[in-house]
């Protein structure tokens, strides 16, 4: 369905779908993934800029469960969310996740990435998050944003590498960067 032929009415949402990199896999979100996604999150140095705490098992099954819905139950956004595996270790990394909205020509997505502690500094971040805004731009959205802490450099040094850019806007203390996703011509 076109964005601009949809109404008030619920959106039939673009439903994540497997994703394949060089070096990664990004498995569509599913309750079971809670089990080993407790590990890659208990890390306290993950919340430094991001906020929260470690999860336990049963809170991320709840989350995951509604997450894996694909859709806010209200219907006004699409949940993307992907849990990203190293394809060598067939290890959980970390996540990407895109909340999908309306816009003009297409869909916005408000896109965000994790990549658990013993993970980072291998470019794991950049590659899942590429691979999930090329998904993106082949499923209609025209526009990205992510709102990053302003002292958190790893993720502004990923926005980058996204094409994203800083603007003024704040939310709730974080900067939100934004661009255009790459159309096909």
């Amino acid at each position: 369905m076109n964005p601009a032929e949809s109404s008030n009415r619920s959106v039939n949402w673009p439903q994540a779908t497997p994703i394949v990199t060089d070096r990664l896999q990004l498995e569509p979100l599913a309750i079971h993934h809670a089990s080993e996604m407790v590990e890659t999150l208990s890390s306290p140095d993950l919340y430094t800029h991001i906020g929260g705490t470690s999860p336990s098992r049963s809170e991320l099954e709840r989350l995951y469960a509604l997450q894996s819905a694909g859709a806010s139950p209200t219907g006004d956004a699409g949940w993307l969310n992907w849990i990203v595996r190293e394809t060598a270790e067939s290890a959980a990394v970390g996540y990407v996740q895109a909340t999908v909205t309306r816009a003009e020509t297409g869909y916005q997505a408000d896109i965000a990435w994790v990549i658990g502690v013993d993970s980072q500094g291998q470019g794991f971040g950049t590659e899942a998050a590429r691979a999930m805004v090329d998904w993106l731009a082949d499923h209609l959205v025209t526009v990205v944003q992510a709102a990053i802490h302003p002292d958190n450099a790893a993720s502004a040094r990923i926005a980058v590498c996204l094409g994203l850019q800083p603007t003024d806007e704040i939310d709730d203390g974080e900067v939100i960067w934004r661009a255009e996703a790459r159309t096909e011509e």
